[in-house]
């Protein structure tokens, strides 16, 4: 593993890859419902709050 990452060095890495996920996501953050997608939106997004199962049922257009 020293071998590997001594040639291939990591760099920023995690910070890199956590914003790719948010540049991707950000535009369209109906898409994290149910994954760990969401999770890294509202670390990351100000404001942005997932929708929960529960929500999703009760403002579901059938009568209640």
């Amino acid at each position: 593993m020293d071998e590997i990452t001594a040639a291939h060095p990591r760099g920023e890495f995690k910070k890199e890859f956590l914003r790719a996920f948010v540049d991707a996501l950000k535009d369209r953050p109906d898409t994290t419902y149910g994954t760990v997608n969401a999770d890294v939106l509202e670390h990351f997004v100000p404001g942005f709050r997932r929708t929960s199962m529960v929500e999703r049922v009760m403002d579901a257009p059938w009568p209640r």
